[in-house]
């Protein structure tokens, strides 16, 4: 298969983040090919490898580097939250300087040519609270602000962590505190509880 053909399949089926394998699929053709022809285009610059068998094509031009988040730890979920989501929705003043996201899977950070990539672990019964954000014509999954917020509390007190409880923009936090609440008692942790009653948000 040509360059020119995976490109005419990129743009034919919005491929915005792939993975080899989906080529393979869209294309009809063997691993070794789609890896060749992948190659080929990222030589020109019109696709760039995140990970091995991940890639985003450059030919998509509202790219949101969250986009990523779902491809770079599967099979495992992931989502982004902590810092990232919670500077989207101005609950913190502080940006990120790279994109923070939870996922069940064992933690680890990626430096791309998109953008640097931070996972944190947190056990499987805690994936929840999140949902799937437009972005153009592509999509991520990112926490509601209330989880994005119990997911950070809850992994900076944990024990070595390298993260750290946020600091309030105002005078209140710009949260749901019934919802906070609820949420709360999913978690079913002693220290978040007690670290959210005094700081006025139970």
């Amino acid at each position: 298969m040509t360059s020119l053909e995976i490109v005419g399949l990129l743009r034919t089926h919005n491929q915005r983040v792939f993975t080899t394998a989906d080529m393979v699929t869209l294309g009809g053709i063997s691993n070794v090919v789609a890896t060749q022809a992948l190659r080929r285009l990222a030589s020109q610059n019109l696709v760039v490898r995140i990970k091995r068998g991940v890639w985003v094509s450059k030919l998509i031009p509202d790219l949101n580097p969250y986009e990523a988040v779902a491809f770079l730890r599967a099979p495992w979920p992931a989502y982004v939250s902590l810092h990232s989501a919670l500077a989207d929705y101005g609950v913190v003043a502080e940006i990120p300087y790279a994109i923070s996201a939870v996922t069940s899977a064992m933690p680890k950070k990626y430096l791309t040519p998109i953008g640097d990539f931070n996972f944190h672990h947190l056990p499987q019964h805690l994936i929840w609270g999140f949902e799937l954000r437009s972005t153009g014509a592509g999509h991520y999954p990112v926490a509601d602000r209330e989880k994005a917020f119990l997911d950070l509390i809850y992994l900076a007190l944990t024990r070595r962590s390298p993260l750290r409880v946020p600091h309030k923009r105002g005078r209140t936090w710009e949260l749901d505190k019934p919802k906070i609440a609820v949420y709360a008692k999913r978690f079913q942790h002693a220290p978040l509880m007690s670290w959210l009653e005094a700081n006025g948000l139970l």
